[in-house]
């Protein structure tokens, strides 16, 4: 097959450009050909980035009708992309495929929970939307219009697609929840793939690890929160590690400051992904605190094959791999004692600790494989 990867980003910009990599990877190794495009390249690891594909383009210098007569392509397989008419204009007979990454697509917020009691909404998307100020956007550090008329439509447009992959089943009951066709909608959980570097012993000082976006969603408030707790109530000395940027990230080093938890917090900022499994190495326990609904939640799959319990909000898709007291913890969100708890019970006991390690490991060993993975994924391209 000549496959044509379609996403707004190039480059190992975040999650959604991982798994493109991964994907794209797996695929050529079948003897398939893989090719994308996107609107704008970010200049992470771009080189190495390109290099797993056929070849690339940016949009602004090429249209997709001058690539179809450039390359015979079978199947568009879309990411983060929109308008989608664009593709359908061209498509002809071939096949459209999107794998559905996050709650865009469905939800004019992006963030899929309200703005004031910061509880997950549970509606369709509809012109409801406006009460919670959904036509609010904030871009480039200001506030903009966005029509939710224009959103839903574009949603609607989307109906058209001949088949829609989720990580979750929480996805699948948003989609159709919000009017896609059961029958098109395939579940596939993200290509988790194994880091070839050996396991290191468990850690003997006790660390807790954050990994991801500095955004309100991502509830790393509600982990500093807690962990001021912890520090407060337990004798011993627990280190706290996050990784990653964000928006918020300035106003949690200041938080951590004015709580007199800073000095025992690490801010590391962005880390490339192939860096990470040291830093999961070096965790007791890694922790997921989302209010928003995660769609999948990958950090905790891949903490789980370095062998590490995972302490996380039950939400979105979290509960398709974490097994509360089985590989680690499950925490209402929002709720600072329900984390501070689990934290305490987990740093506490590291005989805990490492045995829910070990079956986290042996459980996305048999629910993720990476083979599994781009078999599923190879058979939903060739239907």
């Amino acid at each position: 097959m000549n496959i044509l990867f379609v996403n707004t980003t190039g480059g190992f910009f975040g999650g959604v450009e991982q798994n493109i990599a991964l994907a794209a990877q797996g695929l050529t190794e079948r003897g398939h050909s893989c090719y994308f495009v996107c609107r704008t390249r970010s200049m992470i690891d771009q080189e190495k980035f390109d290099a797993l594909f056929a070849q690339t383009w940016e949009l602004s210098s090429i249209s997709f009708e001058q690539i179809l007569s450039e390359v015979d392509i079978d199947v568009f397989y879309v990411h983060k992309y929109e308008p989608i008419d664009e593709l359908i204009a061209v498509k002809g007979t071939k096949k459209i495929v999107r794998m559905v990454h996050d709650h865009d697509l469905y939800c004019p917020r992006r963030h899929k929970y309200y703005a004031f009691s910061r509880k997950i909404c549970t509606r369709r998307c509809s012109l409801f939307c406006y009460v919670d100020l959904a036509f609010l956007e904030r871009r480039d550090g200001a506030l903009r219009y966005v029509s939710i008329g224009k959103k839903i439509r574009e949603m609607k447009k989307n109906y058209e697609v001949d088949t829609l992959l989720v990580g979750s089943s929480y996805m699948k009951r948003e989609l159709e929840r919000n009017g896609f066709d059961s029958g098109r909608i395939q579940l596939l959980p993200p290509c988790v793939q194994d880091d070839p570097r050996p396991l290191q012993t468990f850690p003997q000082s006790p660390s807790i690890l954050y990994v991801g976006q500095m955004i309100k969603g991502k509830g790393v408030d509600i982990l500093l929160e807690a962990y001021r707790l912890l520090c407060e109530r337990l004798e011993d000395t627990v280190t706290l590690h996050l990784i990653g940027r964000g928006n918020e990230e300035n106003s949690l080093r200041r938080s951590a400051e004015t709580s007199g938890i800073l000095s025992s917090v690490t801010f590391h900022g962005w880390v490339a992904h192939d860096l990470l499994a040291s830093y999961y190495d070096a965790a007791t326990v890694v922790v997921v605190p989302s209010r928003w609904p995660e769609p999948f939640g990958m950090v905790g799959v891949e903490a789980m094959l370095r062998e590490r319990a995972v302490i996380a909000s039950e939400v979105g898709g979290i509960p398709d791999w974490l097994k509360d007291g089985q590989n680690g913890i499950l925490v209402p969100p929002n709720d600072v004692e329900a984390l501070y708890r689990a934290l305490a019970a987990l740093v506490s006991d590291t005989e805990r600790s490492e045995t829910m390690g070990k079956e986290g490991r042996i459980l996305a060993q048999n629910l993720f494989p990476y083979e599994r993975y781009i078999d599923t994924l190879e058979q939903e391209l060739e239907k």
